[in-house]
């Protein structure tokens, strides 16, 4: 998920930039997010994760640094800030979620613009692309269900926000 994203994102980069200087941006990018990760988390046995992960993306960093210095014949203080900012801080968002799910839940592309009511046009998609069966992460929901007996979605913030997703249905 977090390649997906990070590729997605990538589209809104600078066009003038050089592709070492992007790949030098995106490594210090991921670089300051597994460090705000780390610097925010009060878990210790998390913490270690995102250290772990953090050590791994610096090492991409050195690399990209080499890249940069050899192919783009230019020293990387030129572009990157010479100190990490403050941490990002994560703050709890179920409420928002929840609302987002509530409200969103239905929307689809047409064209260029969103609309709610084209459920047909996904489902008739999604039986194309399936052919007929269930996706394989609804296979894995049912299978999980099946072994352990139990539900493995927790609803802690009360019943789930769209009626025919709610555990007790």
């Amino acid at each position: 998920i977090e390649e997906e994203h990070v590729t997605h994102y990538e589209s809104l980069v600078d066009p003038g930039e050089t592709w070492w200087e992007m790949l030098l941006n995106h490594e210090y990018n991921e670089c300051y997010l597994y460090h705000s990760f780390m610097e925010t988390e009060s878990d210790p046995k998390v913490k270690a994760i995102w250290e772990l992960h953090l050590n791994m993306e610096l090492e991409h960093l050195r690399l990209a640094v080499e890249l940069f210095k050899r192919h783009d014949g230019r020293d990387p203080q030129e572009v990157l800030a010479p100190a990490l900012p403050a941490p990002v801080t994560f703050e709890p968002n179920k409420d928002y979620l929840r609302e987002l799910i509530a409200t969103q839940i239905d929307f689809t592309t047409l064209g260029t613009g969103y609309v709610q009511d084209m459920h047909e046009r996904f489902e008739r998609m999604q039986e194309n692309i399936h052919g007929g069966e269930k996706p394989p992460s609804e296979q894995v929901i049912d299978d999980n269900r099946a072994k352990s007996g139990e539900e493995y979605r927790l609803e802690t913030e009360g019943p789930h926000p769209v009626p025919s997703l709610r555990t007790d249905r």
